[in-house]
């Protein structure tokens, strides 16, 4: 891990609270942000990190509303700028970003991480399919 990435992450930590951020050998971070956000940040060199928080596996369907929604945050104007919406090879869903490293506090980090997880939480309940309406709207067809 670069000493950069290192000495943001003492930043975090101090911005957190907690004594130290646990990170792999490589400088990769997982975070449990608020009740159910996961934020994992990824040291890509000496002068970029890259958070990223998993929403959900990406559905079978959306409607063309749901998916215009989801595609026009990753326009340059979105109001989820910095940050992009993605799918993995897994098929998951994923908010992600580059931040620089240089000149960021742990404590603008911290606020980054909050408003990542929030996102991703959104787009969760965005894209969440209500199954026992559809069942209800069976059941009274039938």
């Amino acid at each position: 891990m670069s000493p950069s990435a290192q000495a943001l992450y003492t930043q975090l930590a101090k911005a957190l609270g907690v004594a130290t951020i646990p990170a792999d050998a490589r400088g990769i971070v997982q975070l449990d942000v608020g009740d159910e956000g996961r934020v994992v940040l990824v040291p890509e060199d000496a002068y970029t990190l890259m958070p990223m928080s998993p929403v959900a596996k990406l559905p079978a369907t959306l409607d063309q509303g749901t998916l215009l929604w989801l595609m026009r945050r990753n326009f340059h104007d979105s109001p989820l700028a910095p940050f992009r919406i993605g799918c993995d090879s897994a098929g998951s869903l994923v908010v992600w970003g580059r931040l620089p490293i240089d000149d960021m506090s742990g404590e603008q980090l911290a606020g980054l991480l909050d408003a990542l997880a929030a996102e991703a939480a959104l787009i969760r309940e965005e894209i969440a399919t209500d199954e026992s309406a559809e069942d209800e709207t069976e059941a009274a067809a039938e």
